[in-house]
């Protein structure tokens, strides 16, 4: 049995293609929220925009399903309430200086240095019933890392001298998370949230590229507006609001 906060459910998986897959058909057969579903691997792991996500044994793979967790304006600041429970989870097991090379990357992947430690995936649909059935997906690389993700170099705890199971670092994910929910509270406490994400975050104040579909966006990462976008001050001193995007600092990009 997993130690895990009471209100929440836990099934695991020696190896499944998804595990966000697995909780939205669960959602959708009609399953209550407050799920986890992890795996020992995944053999089709998604990523951000359709991408891939590696996830090989000695990795953390973990999905939390809910149902209904706040109005819809608010959905989309989940993936900052994860990264914040994930940049938590794993700092609390580091030394105090190894603990200042962990950051955020807007939105929501976790950094140690420059190397990403993980990635956080939100998927929603709309149930039968009207309900919305929202997934937080979360790899982290407990063991081994692919060589580069999403342009980026990876990492993982074991190169950096933390031999850390994943199903301890799941634990403490679990525990964590349900904390900054009760933070978020459904968006009305997302104040607190984005304070302590900018806590945390990688790049405040310096150059950035947000890479859009159609376009690259240059500027300095400024701040986050109220919702958790990214405010940017572009060249021409005007200020930019990115919704969405993939956001890098200069020479990042492999």
């Amino acid at each position: 049995m997993s130690n895990i906060p009471a209100a929440y459910r836990h099934l695991s998986f020696k190896s499944i293609d998804s595990t966000n897959r697995y909780a939205l058909d669960a959602a959708r057969d009609g399953r209550a929220g407050n799920l986890w579903v992890t795996a020992g691997e995944q053999t089709a792991g998604r990523g951000r925009r359709g991408r891939h996500w590696s996830s090989e044994q000695g990795n953390l793979s973990a999905s939390l399903l809910l149902i209904d967790p706040a109005p819809m304006k608010a959905i989309g600041q989940l993936p900052l309430v994860a990264a914040t429970a994930v940049h938590r989870a794993i700092s609390g097991m580091l030394s105090p200086v190894q603990r200042a090379e962990l950051t955020i990357k807007w939105p929501n992947d976790v950094l140690w240095g420059d190397q990403k430690i993980c990635g956080i995936l939100l998927e929603t649909t709309t149930l039968l019933n009207g309900a919305q059935a929202v997934v937080i997906g979360i790899g982290i690389n407990c063991r081994n890392h692919p060589e580069t993700t999403e342009g980026l170099a990876a990492a993982d705890l074991l190169q950096y001298g933390y031999d850390i199971a994943p199903e301890q670092v799941f634990e403490r994910l679990a525990h964590h998370l349900d904390e900054r929910l009760s933070v978020w509270d459904g968006g009305d406490g997302m104040a607190e949230i984005r304070d302590d994400w900018l806590l945390r975050a990688r790049g405040v104040g310096q150059p950035v590229v947000a890479r859009l579909p159609d376009e690259d966006v240059h500027g300095t990462f400024e701040q986050l507006d109220e919702q958790g976008a990214l405010i940017m001050r572009l060249p021409d001193g005007t200020q930019r609001i990115i919704y969405a995007g993939d956001v890098y600092w200069p020479g990042a990009i492999r």
